[in-house]
């Protein structure tokens, strides 16, 4: 989802009402981004607990942090930015967490979801590649295809130049194939209509 520069004036004048004391700004732009940031949270985490508990940190750390917001980015540039941070910190964790005890983990083929049609990419396998990307590619790919960002946005959120965003994009995009997709070398459709 592109920002409008409508939503960005908007966001902008409540961002300055909560700087002046009126804390029911806050409440307002909580409304505004809510769905989201709770939608990018999902996608980089994968269930709805780490979710909801990511959104609500985010908003905390904003509402911490949003009296020396100077407006050089976008809101939503700066709360999206906040997100992937704390996406990041999550996923690190998760990772030093003690492992399951192997009695508790399944074997590779009772993890492996059939498609429902032949060619077609089970919906669990595809979150499963997507998790395991790179950090920086697997954000680039969910801002690109799921929050519909422009590259110029990524780019601004991510603190990169445009076109290592649309590396990261096109090197996900050949990681997500490599993975769904690994004894055929490409296949007419599938991953290639992404890249549009």
């Amino acid at each position: 989802m592109t920002s409008p520069p409508d939503r960005n004036e908007r966001d902008l004048a409540l961002v300055r009402r909560f700087q002046a004391g009126d804390e029911s700004a806050f409440d307002l732009l909580v409304e505004e981004h809510r769905r989201e940031v709770y939608r990018l949270a999902h996608r980089l985490l994968g269930n709805h607990a780490d979710a909801d508990d990511l959104a609500q940190e985010a908003f905390l750390r904003i509402y911490r942090s949003l009296r020396r917001f100077r407006g050089e980015s976008a809101f939503r540039t700066y709360l999206t930015r906040v997100v992937l941070n704390l996406a990041a910190d999550r996923r690190k964790a998760r990772r030093a967490r003690p492992e399951v005890p192997m009695d508790e983990v399944p074997d590779r083929e009772s993890c492996r979801a059939e498609p429902a049609e032949p060619g077609l990419i089970g919906r669990e396998a595809l979150r499963r590649a997507v998790d395991q990307l790179p950090p920086r590619q697997r954000e680039t790919l969910v801002l690109r295809i799921f929050q519909e960002m422009k590259f110029r946005e990524i780019a601004g959120v991510m603190g990169c130049t445009v076109g290592t965003a649309k590396a990261n994009f096109f090197h996900a995009l050949k990681g997500l194939k490599g993975r769904v997709m690994p004894d055929s070398p490409s296949r007419p459709g599938g991953m290639d209509r992404m890249k549009r």
